[in-house]
């Protein structure tokens, strides 16, 4: 029983992400017409974070969890694409901050309308009392993947 109850549960959370994923790839596209990865737009969603000011690329890279180098590159890239722009920080010029061009903020805000469609479509799906059993089960399953548990157990 508890084999199959694993393979199942795998089972859905792979098809489930995997959905989301593609969902969100295919609106995003066609939305705003441009080639821009999943994680380019959650590298946006960061740096929006943090209001005008902007963020630096170690709390974009601690919020998306990935490492500083790998920002750096991406920002770069999103440099070229005139969606970012980096700005040093006038009290301490080795920090730089990300900050938004116009169309970077008006891309990011297509995503978070994707990301408001999503979930006011999905709640139309549920009872009031099955929303509320949702939101429990997907906060315990966001509290154990933030554990990184499974790392540690290998």
């Amino acid at each position: 029983m508890k084999d199959e109850f694993g393979s199942k549960l795998n089972e859905l959370l792979v098809d489930t992400f995997n959905s989301i994923s593609k969902m969100e790839e295919s609106s995003l596209q066609a939305r705003h017409k441009n080639k821009l990865s999943i994680s380019e737009y959650h590298l946006l969603e960061s740096v929006g974070k943090a209001g005008p000011e902007g963020r630096t690329i170690s709390d974009i890279a601690l919020d998306i969890g990935i490492t500083t180098a790998s920002v750096t590159v991406c920002v770069n890239k999103m440099v070229k694409k005139e969606l970012v722009e980096k700005v040093r920080c006038s009290e301490d010029g080795r920090v730089v901050f990300v900050k938004f061009t116009r169309e970077g903020r008006r891309i990011n805000a297509g995503h978070r309308l994707f990301h408001e469609h999503l979930a006011n479509n999905i709640k139309k799906e549920f009872t009031q009392e099955e929303l509320i059993v949702l939101i429990r089960c997907i906060e315990k399953l966001n509290k154990y993947f933030k554990k990184d548990t499974y790392c540690r157990q290998q």
